[in-house]
């Protein structure tokens, strides 16, 4: 397997170790890269490190200040960068991983470019083996934005985010490709950071089962 091409193909149900170590190591380094996820492919950087976080908002041309979700391996990554109340909790034992995000209050270790300098940050982790193993051996969150140029559409392989990207492609250190992904919509996003949860965007998961979920009437 050449490690050393922008482009690696990835077996979603096994990923080999090789390619993992590579990417994290990426991660490591501030590089972007394009990863899969349960929902569509994203640009991932350290979403630590305020550098990389930058690289991405660039690549993408994001506008500053539009808050960047984070990716992390598992609650216990979770909690050390969002504060997790027993709402956050319930919806985690039920639906992560899995397309849902978790708006929560920020800890002090979130740089203010990845939340626009809010007070939330949010949180996924992904129903996806390669991203969750990527995470884990980096030991860092990573950002979790769909890999496309702002206002064009969500890339589902990863021939489309190069295509919208053209020339900017070489801003990117390796792409994992896992083939085509489902064509689901982007996660559910559900902001708890307040007594009264709030379903920011629909998603594959719907709003009123979160709702519900949590003894909340419509």
């Amino acid at each position: 397997m050449n490690l050393d091409k922008l482009v690696v193909q990835v077996d979603g149900d096994n990923p080999d170790t090789r390619v993992i170590s590579q990417a994290a190591g990426l991660i490591r380094d501030g590089a972007v890269l394009v990863l899969p996820t349960d929902t569509c492919y994203i640009f991932a950087a350290n979403a630590l490190d305020p550098v990389a976080v930058g690289k991405v908002f660039a690549i993408k041309k994001r506008p500053l200040g539009q808050p960047i979700h984070m990716a992390v391996g598992d609650l216990d990554m979770a909690e050390e960068y969002g504060e997790l109340n027993q709402a956050a909790r319930l919806l985690a034992s039920r639906f992560l991983p899995g397309p849902l995000t978790l708006v929560l209050p920020r800890r002090r270790s979130i740089p203010d470019v990845l939340v626009g300098g809010g007070a939330t940050v949010g949180i996924r982790i992904p129903d996806n083996r390669v991203l969750l193993e990527v995470v884990m051996v980096a030991g860092l969150p990573v950002t979790a934005t769909s890999a496309n140029i702002s206002g064009l559409p969500t890339p589902y392989t990863v021939a489309e985010v190069l295509e919208q990207l053209g020339p900017q492609e070489t801003r990117l250190a390796l792409a994992l490709d896992q083939g085509p992904l489902p064509e689901v919509s982007t996660s559910t996003i559900i902001d708890l950071s307040s007594s009264e949860p709030r379903i920011l965007r629909e998603g594959p998961i719907p709003g009123a089962v979160l709702l519900r979920a949590l003894g909340v009437r419509e």
